[in-house]
């Protein structure tokens, strides 16, 4: 329920710069309806202006400025062109690069007349505006410029921003200074230098402090303050009739140590960083494990955790490197922390998931200003903050920060928790691994008898799916086995020409077929990011394989190069997410494995809610080997992008994928948190086609010289 950082870069300045054009398309619809209100608040006239004349100005210029010079020449653009404004009298006397264009009565001598019949260039560039339309201009000039009183024009938001007299213009802004308590008439009254201050501010309004509540008002008081609930009366009693001089001191203590006390103000906190537990919006899902972020505040409150802390976990608390650990020593509560930026509203399966992102990211800046600096900085989307020293720069410099994290599940169990028994595990693994490897020599120097006696049963069945399958290394043998020596070799090299061409044939079609792959096995790998205790920081190699946790089977599988969550244990939690790319292709294929519920999705612009429909990107494996699954992408191009492997409990947001949906009773989800999830490549590609395996196990018998004879190749295989 946590935010992990994205590492591209890039992506941000595009998204900012189309925010800021989809917001001025809305400001511009605003300015337009305020500049019609302003008539209501305007009636008046320009000095020395006849009702006449404003009407002229009104009926006849104003709609021209508005239809052919605004679009350039108004606050509607965050630079005018050439500096000049023509949305307001003081703005088009004032003029722009190339000096007034304006000298009201005198059309001679105004830039804008010349640039009207087009000295030096023509003005509007769109075409040359009707000889009547001119002439209203040049009489509206001619009787003085009038134009409806209005406020001072406002300043151009090319204006720079300037951080300093802004901060100077405000106490809010000044460094906190110590000051010294003001003096008071009743000296004996104040109990702090806090009191000090009451006491002035009450004595300079002409009033006197009320007199000390009595002992059975202050402790219900007390009790709803500190905890939300009323004393019991045996509890009243034993305040009202405890006659040591710390009584007080004792019961503000005891209610600051009650639970009651982290569940009532963890409510205030809960308030200020819009907690629910569901998104809104049609159907209202839910946030997965939201009542984690809520128990977390109750502790923290519980616990005295300092404030500084609780911001730090708040915006970073996956990243920080000693986490602070609770409910005895077993849950990470730093991590809990980000929970906060996974709650808010999302819209149903929105057509614009990328406004849907702004919007929500937008909303993240909103809730994190207020809740942590009381200050408005989502007022800054559009422009500089009108009051504060808040830069529009500065929006977007934090619009970046959260623009570029992702919605995830992580596992909140203590570091400690979480590698527990990992290495006793793995020294385990590296036994079985010797004790196979020894057995498999073993049995390797009984092969080629065994292969040319074909008596046992596993020979038997090996054999019988080698029949059926041209790439086995067994393929050879039984095509093979009964041909003499000088045949044998002839069959041998015209065996290896035939792979050698096929394969050049399959990365030609895949060449021809897929516009990039990328292989989890290699060094694409680096640039996938992952968290969980079945991830690892390097790609495994081919040779892996998975250890069972019941039965008389001992390993799972032999995998290809790529990446693996259960390799140790099904019961590690895993996720593996990919850089972000724009969405270029029709389809997009993944080669994945996988059981008990475990998904491999495409993320769209970080929507974290599955569903049918536009959002079907979601797909469970169901088998030990990999395959490759194809989602039809064409609605989503030009959209921005990632691929998630998940385990069951760690997928962004758990539903059913198309297929166990469509069935009419689902599989169980694993109560223990079984599962396993692994990927070992991402093709996309336009056409509708499976890439071509270029690597097969026959390839490897068929690398280097050729047996002698039939009789040599049992060894050989072996």
């Amino acid at each position: 329920m946590a935010c992990q950082e994205d590492l591209e870069s890039g992506i941000v300045g595009v998204g900012t710069m189309m925010s800021i054009e989809r917001n001025r398309s809305r400001s511009q619809r605003f300015l337009v309806a305020a500049a019609l209100t302003g008539l209501a608040f305007f009636p008046g006239r320009a000095a020395g202006a006849s009702a006449e004349q404003i009407e002229f100005f009104e009926s006849k210029v104003r709609p021209l400025l508005a239809d052919h010079c605004y679009a350039c020449h108004s606050d509607r653009i965050e630079t005018p062109f050439g500096g000049l404004r023509l949305d307001s009298r003081d703005a088009a006397i004032k003029g722009g690069d190339s000096g007034p264009a304006l000298v009201p009565g005198k059309p001679g001598q105004s830039k804008l007349m010349a640039m009207l019949r087009g000295e030096p260039v023509l003005m509007p560039p769109t075409g040359h505006l009707s000889d009547d339309q001119i002439a209203f201009v040049a009489e509206w000039i001619r009787s003085g410029a009038p134009w409806p009183e209005q406020p001072e024009a406002a300043a151009s938001p090319s204006d720079a921003f300037d951080l300093e007299a802004r901060k100077a213009a405000h106490w809010a802004w000044h460094p906190v200074r110590r000051g010294e308590p003001p003096e008071v008439s009743e000296e004996d009254w104040p109990a702090s230098p806090v009191d000090r201050f009451l006491l002035a501010k009450l004595e300079q309004a002409g009033l006197r402090p009320a007199e000390p509540a009595d002992r059975r008002t202050l402790i219900r008081r007390l009790s709803f303050d500190l905890t939300g609930l009323p004393p019991t009366p045996g509890q009243i009693e034993a305040f009202v009739t405890d006659a040591s001089p710390d009584a007080y001191r004792q019961l503000v203590r005891r209610l600051l140590n009650s639970e009651r006390f982290g569940e009532r103000w963890a409510r205030h906190w809960m308030d200020w960083v819009r907690y629910a537990d569901s998104h809104g919006s049609e159907g209202d899902p839910s946030v997965p494990e939201a009542w984690q972020y809520r128990d977390y505040l109750v502790r923290a409150l519980n616990a005295d955790t300092p404030y500084d802390q609780l911001v730090r976990e708040h915006l970073a608390g996956d990243l920080i490197e000693r986490p602070r650990i609770g409910v005895d020593g077993t849950v990470n509560e730093s991590i809990l922390g980000t929970a906060h930026l996974r709650i808010g509203e999302l819209g149903y399966q929105p057509v614009d998931p990328w406004e849907e992102r702004v919007k929500w990211t937008d909303n993240q800046i909103d809730v994190f200003s207020k809740a942590f600096q009381g200050l408005t900085v989502a007022c800054a989307r559009c422009h500089d903050h009108k009051f504060d020293a808040i830069s529009q720069d500065d929006y977007y410099a934090l619009f970046g920060v959260l623009y570029g994290a992702r919605p995830t599940m992580r596992a909140i169990d203590s570091p400690k928790a979480l590698q527990r028994h990992v290495d006793a595990m793995g020294a385990l693994k590296a036994q079985v691994r010797k004790g196979v490897a020894t057995e498999w020599i073993t049995v390797g120097e009984t092969l080629a008898a065994r292969l040319r006696e074909a008596t046992d049963d596993a020979v038997g069945r090996a054999i019988e799916e080698a029949a059926c399958d041209e790439s086995s290394p067994l393929s050879p043998w039984l095509g093979m086995r009964d041909l003499e020596a000088a045949e044998f070799r002839d069959s041998w090299t015209k065996l290896q020409a035939d792979w050698d061409r096929e394969v050049a044939i399959r990365r030609e079609f895949n060449e021809r077929h897929f516009e990039r792959f990328w292989d989890l096995g290699g060094e694409d790998y680096a640039r996938w990011v992952s968290h969980g205790t079945g991830a690892s920081e390097e790609p495994s190699p081919p040779g892996e394989f998975a250890i069972l946790h019941e039965g008389e089977q001992v390993l799972a599988g032999i995998y290809p190069g790529g990446a693996y969550t259960h390799l140790l244990s099904t019961k590690h939690p895993g996720v593996l997410q990919s850089q972000r790319f724009e969405v270029d292709t029709d389809y997009i294929s993944v080669k994945v494995l996988g059981g008990n519920l475990s998904f491999a999705r495409l993320m769209i612009e970080n929507y974290p809610l599955p569903g049918g429909g536009i959002y079907h990107q979601r797909f469970s494996p169901r088998r030990d080997t990999m395959q490759w699954w194809a989602w039809d992408t064409k609605f989503w191009k030009g959209f921005t992008a990632y691929v998630e492997f998940a385990t069951v409990d760690d997928a962004t947001n758990f539903r059913y994928d198309p297929v166990d949906s469509a069935k009419k009773e689902r599989p169980e989800r694993p109560k223990d948190g079984r599962s396993a999830i692994g990927a070992a490549a991402v093709a996309f590609h336009n056409d509708k086609h499976e890439p071509r395996e270029t690597v097969e196990p026959i390839l490897f018998l068929l690398d280097g010289p050729p047996p002698e004879s039939p009789a040599d190749l049992p060894r050989l295989i072996a």
